[in-house]
């Protein structure tokens, strides 16, 4: 059997509308309520933060490529 480790960022920064800098990679977690354009967030420590107006819409962008980042680094990786 062959280990295959796919190596994920600890760091992932994003810098959203109104100077603020959030870190995808300790993201566990988040949820976009359209109709209120908020974005609730739950971190790796459990806590939550809720993102509004701007900065939902940017942070919920982010994580979309995020995720698409994340998904090609893994279709690459090859199991014999």
């Amino acid at each position: 059997m062959t280990t295959t480790i796919v190596k994920v960022p600890s760091t992932w920064m994003v810098f959203l509308p109104g100077n603020r800098w959030v870190n995808l990679a300790q993201i566990c977690d988040a949820e976009f309520f359209h109709e209120l354009g908020h974005l609730v967030v739950k971190w790796s420590n459990g806590e939550a933060s809720i993102f509004e107006g701007d900065q939902a819409l940017a942070l919920a962008q982010s994580l979309v490529e995020c995720q698409e980042a994340m998904q090609q680094r893994i279709s690459q990786i090859v199991i014999p």
